[in-house]
């Protein structure tokens, strides 16, 4: 199942991976060529303004430096203030046959189509002229330079005197195109082109794989979240065969049918040990009640052949029906600690006063604890929740059990709190060691040391107390006595107990 698991992991995780990266490699692509096209029409741009500029201005009546082919030459030349308004209304438009087509709607009469696409410095000659051109004066050049969109004037940053007179080009530390001008009469300019970009390539690759990175992760996050919800439907399971039910749901999340496999192998196997136990239980209480009748036979034969012998064989007879009474008495217990497992009996809970049960128990078992000092720490006042009876029983059980095996003394403590209720039953007796406590709840286990048989018992006693406390919602824990022996603590709770077995 697990190998199988990994199986389809790793699966799932190269073909995402591969997915996601044609996912970022096809983004990355479509970013590099819209960022591309970006530039170009920028270019572009830069390129229809200056050529506007020299054609509006006469400074040139053809500029095979562009990349358009102008079409309506300008016959005269135009005021700056008209010059400066028709390159501010210069657009790039993609016609149908291929080409860009430059259009100023402030002056309409002027029509450019691109040869071909043009590149980052082929603007470069184009410029060169327009700062040399002597059509216009070196402040006209300024006040046109500011009116282009694509021109971004840069604070001076370097050392100028390095830089021959006229236009000079230059990349800065990013591969940014710019240009110098320097004039004998005038100080130098530094400017530069397709600063105004709204995303730079680098950050939409940055953006890009961490996209990709992101989507990795929640990718795995869910195989992993899959992973997860069947481990927990797979532990649910195996806690509800561990209760003994059987007859699992078919909707177990599972796309490679492994889990549901598994489960419904350990459902099967639940339900095969199940029907083994049943058939067990029912030997067993089939065996008890049908022992009643040779039992009572033999107890009323016993008491017919008391009448007709001596003295001499009453003492035998009478061992006899001790020997009876004990087995009748197993029988009652095995009969009592099926219906306790097997949840056919029905408990009535009320509230019982503990001291008053307490007190019923050591009255009816004096003669047993006549010769132990037995100390009692409960309240006359305080009530429990509980089936009478069961209760009854279990306590009885504990109480006898110390007394088989206390030297001297025995105590009974009762606590309390919001949540439960507590009995302390203490011995001074030899104890239980740490490693037999658990045996002791095993129907019919017995001790290797001095709890044994001698004692007397069947070894059913504490499994009947550990099944009341159960059904009771609590348990029995065995700790170490303050008086040296074992302490019996029988805990039950408030508001978990069950009216019914069933």
């Amino acid at each position: 199942m697990i190998q199988t698991e990994m199986r389809r992991l790793y699966r799932n995780l190269v073909i995402g991976g591969v997915a996601i990266t044609l996912f970022c490699y096809g983004i990355m692509s479509f970013s590099h060529n819209r960022f591309d096209d970006y530039q170009t029409k920028r270019l572009l741009s830069l390129d229809a303004q200056l050529s506007a500029v020299l054609l509006m201005s006469g400074g040139a009546q053809s500029l095979p430096e562009s990349q358009f082919t102008w079409s309506t030459p300008v016959s005269e030349p135009l005021a700056l203030s008209a010059i400066k308004k028709s390159i501010s209304s210069v657009r790039i438009v993609s016609t149908s046959s291929g080409y860009d087509q430059a259009e100023f709607t402030a002056w309409p009469a002027l029509v450019g189509s691109a040869k071909q696409k043009a590149f980052v410095f082929r603007v470069a000659p184009l410029m060169t002229r327009f700062l040399t051109t002597d059509t216009l004066s070196y402040e006209d050049k300024k006040q046109l330079l500011s009116a282009m969109s694509c021109v971004l004037t840069v604070a001076p940053s370097v050392d100028y005197s390095e830089f021959p007179i006229g236009v000079s080009v230059v990349q800065d530390k990013h591969g940014q195109p710019g240009f110098i001008w320097k004039d004998a009469a005038q100080p130098p300019m530094h400017f530069t082109v397709l600063q105004e970009s709204v995303l730079s390539l680098p950050l939409i690759m940055v953006l890009v794989v961490g996209l990709g990175m992101v989507l990795m992760i929640l990718f795995i996050w869910r195989e992993l979240a899959s992973l997860d919800v069947k481990r927990k439907k797979f532990e649910s399971i195996t806690r509800q065969i561990a209760r003994g039910r059987s007859g699992l749901t078919k909707e177990i999340p599972d796309s490679s049918g492994t889990l549901k496999e598994l489960a419904y192998s350990f459902d099967s196997m639940s339900s095969h040990i199940q029907r083994l136990l049943k058939v067990q239980r029912e030997m067993i209480n089939a065996i008890s009640h049908e022992l009643r009748t040779p039992i009572a036979r033999l107890r009323f034969g016993l008491e017919m052949v008391k009448d007709e012998v001596d003295d001499g064989v009453l003492t035998t007879i009478e061992a006899l029906e001790g020997d009876v009474e004990e087995l009748n008495t197993l029988v009652d217990e095995v009969l009592t600690y099926g219906k306790l497992e097997d949840g056919s009996l029905e408990l009535s809970f009320k509230e019982v006063p503990i001291h008053q049960i307490v007190e019923g128990i050591l009255q009816h078992n004096h003669l047993l604890l006549q010769h132990l000092k037995v100390e009692v720490s409960i309240e006359k006042s305080d009530l429990v929740l509980a089936d009478e009876h069961h209760l009854n029983r279990a306590l009885q059980n504990l109480i006898l059990n110390a007394a088989k095996y206390a030297n001297s003394r025995i105590a009974l403590t009762f606590f309390c709190d919001d949540e439960r209720w507590q009995l302390d039953i203490e011995d001074d007796g030899p104890g239980i060691p740490l490693e037999d406590r658990d045996k002791v709840f095993i129907p019919f286990q017995r001790l290797d040391n001095s709890r044994t048989r001698a004692s007397g018992g069947y070894g059913l006693g504490l499994a009947i107390v550990q099944r009341i406390a159960f059904w009771h919602g609590g348990a029995v824990l065995i700790e170490e006595s303050q008086f040296g022996g074992a302490k019996f603590r029988f805990i039950w709770s408030r508001n978990q107990h069950q009216k019914t077995l069933s």
